[in-house]
């Protein structure tokens, strides 16, 4: 059987590249760490799996109640995933104090020190 195969130079073709040069520390644009030009966008799991996603499908599934929804098992985490309770008093009291401003009447528009 080892008699049967020939050896010899197969033609060969560059595979087309594109370099681009990053100073050191300069993060990777995020467009184009998985996308075609046509809009597709693949990657894979740390199981190897490779995910496909097409631009059509993608733009569909924005508009779906799922995606305007946090995930249910999400872990409240002040300043994280929640607002952060001293920000939420601090936007209240904002809110009330322009609220109390608004009733008062006129007033000069800003003070001046001459």
């Amino acid at each position: 059987m080892s008699g049967s195969c020939r050896q010899g130079h197969t033609l060969s073709r560059a595979i087309p590249a594109k370099r681009l040069s990053l100073p050191d520390g300069a993060p990777l644009p995020p467009g184009d760490y998985s996308t075609t030009p046509g809009g597709t966008v693949f990657g894979t799991t740390p199981g190897g799996t490779r995910i496909i996603y097409d631009r059509k499908f993608l733009m569909e599934c924005r508009n779906s109640p799922v995606a305007k929804t946090s995930p249910c098992d999400l872990p409240d985490i002040p300043g994280v995933t929640s607002p952060n309770v001293e920000e939420l008093k601090i936007e209240n009291n904002h809110v009330h104090n322009y609220l109390e401003k608004v009733g008062i009447g006129e007033e000069a528009q800003f003070d001046m020190d001459i």
